[in-house]
């Protein structure tokens, strides 16, 4: 009996010592505005003719001389500008529920970074007057992001601290050690969207803020 009081009066104190703390989790978010200063879009040629070398001739001349202009009068460098579609395919009319076959169709997309986004308004005139191209997806970057992902990441923790305190207060606990924290699949960029104006001198480039988000999950202790 007395060998089964001793493991009774273990047990016991073992589950008091395995019982768990009270905890709050939460989660902590920040968002941070800053300026692009730079402008990615892309660039589409599509052409058809009767045979295909004839439609690849033609796209490809096309492209050729958008990727000139580029380089040589926007130094664009060629790391900027990559191949995103490239396709050939048949091309038909419908007429009185009649397919006919009209030709092949050769499109071909690159996708361009201008860094001095300051010439983007003449750029995407330029190209826009080009018979057969395309202008498309115009979106503002920043090249290194890094100071506003840490500023965003920071705020984040510290919002999260802010909310468990107040969660804490509110029911009378003090706010204890930090148990973990992780990243949220929330985090991410939200592009800057661009506007193009007509204007007596030309078109008129027009950029918002990015903006750059994160969200922490946090999880900490309560204290009596």
């Amino acid at each position: 009996m007395r060998v089964l009081a001793v493991i009774a009066l273990s047990l016991l104190i073992f589950s008091c010592q395995s019982m768990e703390s009270p905890t709050v989790a939460v989660t902590g978010s920040a968002v941070i505005e800053t300026q692009p200063d730079t402008l990615m879009f892309t660039v589409a040629a599509r052409y058809t003719a009767p045979t295909t070398d004839e439609a690849l001739s033609v796209a490809s001349a096309m492209v050729d001389y958008a990727v000139s202009l580029l380089t040589a009068s926007y130094e664009v460098s060629a790391e900027d500008i990559r191949t995103e579609y490239f396709s050939v395919s048949p091309s038909y009319s419908y007429s009185e529920g009649v397919e006919t076959l009209v030709g092949q169709c050769a499109e071909e997309r690159l996708s361009v970074t201008l860094r001095d986004i300051t010439r983007a308004g003449e750029l995407v005139k330029e190209l826009s007057e080009i018979d057969g191209i395309e202008v498309s997806g115009l979106r503002g970057d920043k090249s290194d992001k890094t100071d506003e992902q840490i500023k965003a990441r920071t705020l984040a923790v510290h919002d999260a601290y802010e909310r468990a305190a107040v969660y804490a207060n509110a029911i009378g606990y003090a706010l204890g050690d930090l148990i973990s924290i992780s990243s949220s699949d929330d985090a991410g960029i939200v592009p800057a969207k661009v506007y193009m104006t007509s204007a007596s001198s030309g078109v008129e480039y027009y950029a918002g803020t990015i903006e750059i988000r994160d969200e922490v999950n946090a999880v900490f202790s309560l204290v009596e």
